[in-house]
């Protein structure tokens, strides 16, 4: 995946670091409480999420104004000015319509711009959100001090919560991430801003196509209240998926992504969606009982190569896994090759 960070000055004279990559639909890639473009690339799973959704879309990713490469001089932390900085790199980019994601903190923000602005947004990915601030009342109260008092012990405790059950390496990496990417000053008004301009009430005003995905053991936001989102939206789709990790680069990233593509190009409205020779013929491999290691010497690729055709048979199949997979093609290939 190809990584180049751009700037955008916007009508206020904020430059916004931004980067582009991949092909196709685009999808805008909210930030969440804070962010770095460079640093969160040492995250486990970054480029292996980003890489499969660069292959469905063109991903836009930024830093939110305030934190990573974008200008750090904020002092107006009103949710409106992220909205402002949202619409105008959409349309510095010629972006007519394009899906919004809105991890963890980013999706209140994702939730509001899809309400007021439905002719722009195709479709609504929420991860690790829910329908409030994600941190208020005493345990803000506590974690404030903290991390005014000290912001390396305050990032070290958010990172065992956001990197739970991840790689070894990224409790440290996520740490580092939050130390170079805001201040604390900044943290806390960043979070101050969305307590006191909590989420308008525009949840039955969102009419595009919405995911809520949602891992069961994310110690930040519970399942409960991934739910909950979900039932305020109509005809919400909620999916919860095994892990821990509250941070989306974090642990199986691929069961992210691959049901992040899987909504945005429909296919879990057509399970009969063609597959391409190759993804077809790995695939038919597996339903024989080849592991993917067996698979790629025998097609003479590689086992990456291997996991990439399935995980796109599994989008294009509107499955969950191998074991679904394998299931449809018993069902519909062999047994229409006995019938």
């Amino acid at each position: 995946m190809a990584f180049e960070v751009r700037f955008l000055e916007t009508s206020r004279g904020v430059r916004i670091a931004f980067s582009v990559a991949g092909n196709g639909p685009p999808i805008v890639v909210l930030p969440p409480w804070t962010s770095h473009l460079v640093g969160e690339r040492a995250l486990s799973g970054h480029q292996l999420f980003h890489d499969l959704l660069t292959e469905a879309h063109t991903v836009v990713r930024f830093d939110r104004w305030g934190t990573g490469l974008s200008d750090r001089d904020r002092s107006d932390f009103a949710p409106e000015r992220d909205q402002e900085v949202l619409g105008e790199l959409a349309d510095h980019l010629g972006l007519r319509r394009f899906a919004l994601m809105g991890p963890s903190h980013g999706g209140p923000e994702a939730i509001t711009y899809a309400a007021r602005q439905p002719r722009r947004v195709s479709h609504l990915v929420l991860i690790g959100s829910r329908a409030s601030a994600l941190s208020d009342g005493p345990t803000w109260t506590a974690l404030r001090e903290l991390i005014l008092a000290n912001w390396p012990v305050a990032a070290r405790s958010l990172a065992a919560v956001l990197a739970k059950g991840g790689d070894p390496d990224d409790l440290e990496t996520v740490v580092e991430v939050f130390t170079m990417s805001v201040t604390p000053e900044t943290a806390v008004a960043l979070q101050d801003g969305a307590i006191r301009d909590p989420l308008p009430d525009l949840f039955s005003k969102v009419a595009v196509p919405t995911l809520v995905l949602h891992r069961r053991g994310d110690e930040l936001v519970s399942a409960d209240e991934a739910a909950q989102l979900a039932a305020r939206i109509p005809g919400a789709r909620l999916e919860i998926v095994d892990g821990s990790a509250h941070a989306y680069t974090v642990g199986d990233v691929a069961a992210l992504a691959v049901r992040i593509r899987a909504f945005t190009s429909g296919a879990h409205r057509s399970p009969s969606a063609r597959m391409s020779s190759r993804e077809a013929e790995v695939l038919a491999l597996a339903a024989e009982g080849c592991s993917n290691a067996e698979i790629a010497a025998r097609l003479l690729i590689s086992v990456r190569t291997v996991e990439r055709h399935l995980l796109n048979a599994y989008i294009k199949l509107g499955v969950r896994g191998r074991t679904q997979a394998i299931s449809w093609w018993l069902r519909h290939e062999v047994g229409n090759r006995t019938a």
